[in-house]
């Protein structure tokens, strides 16, 4: 089904007090017709262009916003206004503006203010249709972008009706490597989200419609594989996870997953999550379960299909709770890329965008941008400092 991209700012009540940078929101139909929300926090003469994907019941501005709450302490955060939620103000977003990057978000369907398969929330059909979703949104911003170039500079953007005459689906043919410079940045499900962006993409060379000028790929807290269980590697994963999982999602497809996970380190993090009013609270359908196991199977026996020259980035803490740390190092190790690099944190567990340290963090993956042009061979583990 055709996607086509509209300017539409009912989905958000509007504020003239509005504390989350009032981003420029758009939405696309993806393949199934689900609508896709996305947002959009623009710079003028952007030096490049950052695509950000959330993690696991988060959505894009809970996870790379702030939040309107008062931290009391490691333990316990006090809400301020659940209306107001997301603040741009010493975000992560906002020190991307400030370094020139302009950055795009998308809700990842069932999450957030996009639809959900079946119209439930936490609930997909397919871990690869997340993916695909990221990569038509990638390809309407490179098109829009495109647009924009051949307009020099006009008032049309890819959110404005009144400025284009015709608006991209993400299926226009011939991408140009001149138009935009993308650097996506993952966060849990997100960061294997964005590897397997770049499988896919290598597998089915974007089905013709050519180059999107992927710069760099960076995964936060990247889920390769999960704490507690069976490496996707195992004989236990392949032979009894995998089988058992896609049996019992036959039966009970939407039955939901309830599981007490909770960040331990800092648990305000908990009260962050549980203040968001459209962050599900029911657990994940079994299917989404079953899919989730698959996702990481797939991640590793598709790992040749990674490009070899585009720049990727991981960084993990020992300490996460969720995605196991080994995992990823393990990955890391058996990666055939010449210009990969693993940061590994300490003190941090598993919500990098948002615990303290996070602006360590985030020094690191402006920097490691920045230096994207004159990167060469970086096949070490670097310890962070």
């Amino acid at each position: 089904m055709a996607g086509n991209i509209y300017y539409d700012e009912e989905i958000i009540t509007p504020s003239t007090d509005r504390l989350d940078g009032k981003p420029t929101l758009g939405s696309f139909f993806n393949k199934d017709g689900l609508l896709m929300r996305t947002f959009g926090w623009l710079v003028r003469n952007a030096v490049g262009v950052i695509v950000l994907v959330h993690g696991l019941n988060s959505h894009a501005r809970l996870t790379f916003l702030r939040h309107n709450v008062e931290i009391v302490d490691n333990s316990k955060a006090i809400l301020k206004d659940e209306n107001n939620y997301y603040v741009y103000k010493n975000s992560w977003i906002e020190h991307f503006n400030n370094n020139g990057y302009s950055v795009y978000a998308l809700d990842l369907q069932g999450h957030g203010l996009s639809d959900g398969w079946k119209n439930l929330s936490l609930n997909i059909n397919n871990f690869d249709d997340l993916v695909l979703d990221v990569i038509q949104f990638l390809n309407i911003i490179n098109d829009e972008l495109c647009l924009k170039d051949k307009e020099n500079d006009s008032k049309a953007t890819w959110y404005n009706v009144e400025g284009c005459a015709a608006l991209s689906d993400g299926d226009s043919e011939g991408n140009s490597d001149e138009c935009s410079k993308n650097v996506g940045v993952g966060q849990s499900m997100g960061g294997n989200i964005v590897l397997r962006t770049l499988q896919l993409l290598e597998k089915t060379q974007n089905d013709g419609k050519g180059k999107l000028n992927i710069q760099g790929c960076i995964s936060l807290s990247s889920m390769i594989s999960f704490q507690k269980i069976a490496s996707p590697r195992s004989y236990k994963y392949k032979y009894f996870y995998l089988p058992f999982s896609r049996l019992i999602s036959g039966f009970f497809p939407t039955s939901r997953v309830v599981t007490k996970m909770e960040f331990q380190k800092y648990p305000y993090l908990n009260d962050l999550a549980n203040f968001d009013k459209i962050r599900s609270k029911n657990g994940i359908t079994v299917k989404y379960w079953y899919e989730l196991l698959k996702a990481t199977s797939n991640l590793e026996s598709d790992m040749e299909f990674i490009p070899k020259d585009i720049p990727i980035l991981l960084i993990h803490s020992k300490d996460d709770i969720f995605c196991y740390y080994k995992g990823a190092l393990s990955f890391f190790n058996r990666l055939n890329n010449d210009n990969k690099e693993l940061i590994t944190l300490e003190n941090m567990e598993h919500g990098l965008t948002a615990e303290p340290g996070n602006e360590k963090v985030l020094e690191n993956i402006v920097d490691w941008i920045e230096n994207l042009h004159t990167k060469k061979e970086m096949a070490q583990p670097l310890e962070a400092t």
